[in-house]
């Protein structure tokens, strides 16, 4: 049995349009774990993100291997995982989220620096990330407050 899933990200830094493609695989893929998802299959509009992470294309730039290296432990993390590209023009859900957003905006994430930062270390100097609470749980069991 299955289900389906929808988180809406809204992204405050720059970010070229492979890079906000990798935050969206990579939000989604820390929204499953959080909701304790074994198998999970993915559909993506971005040829490129999906053929990087399935190993079809070289990742060269340096900024897209750091996202390509989070992706893919993220992943590593799921039982059973898929990731499979749909051409944009049929991939109405996105369309619709990216236009309306979701109506219930606790789902609506807003990231204030890259995903990847956020695994970097944490100086004490830089504010809290929005993936420390996943990361704490997936690493040592602590649960957020806020399930």
């Amino acid at each position: 049995m299955g289900a389906t899933l929808h988180q809406a990200v809204t992204l405050q830094f720059k970010a070229a349009n492979n890079q906000a493609e990798y935050e969206a695989l990579i939000a989604g893929l820390n929204f499953a774990l959080s909701m304790v998802v074994k198998h999970i299959q993915v559909f993506s509009d971005s040829q490129l993100v999906v053929n990087q992470v399935n190993r079809i294309f070289e990742t060269k730039d340096e900024v897209l291997k750091k996202y390509l290296q989070l992706a893919k432990s993220l992943i590593s993390q799921f039982e059973d995982f898929s990731l499979t590209h749909i051409p944009r023009e049929e991939n109405q859900v996105a369309d619709r989220l990216a236009k309306e957003g979701l109506p219930d905006l606790r789902r609506t994430k807003v990231f204030e620096r890259t995903s990847f930062e956020c695994t970097e270390g944490s100086s004490e100097e830089q504010l809290p990330c929005w993936m420390d609470k996943i990361l704490d749980y997936l690493k040592s069991g602590i649960q957020p407050d806020n399930r």
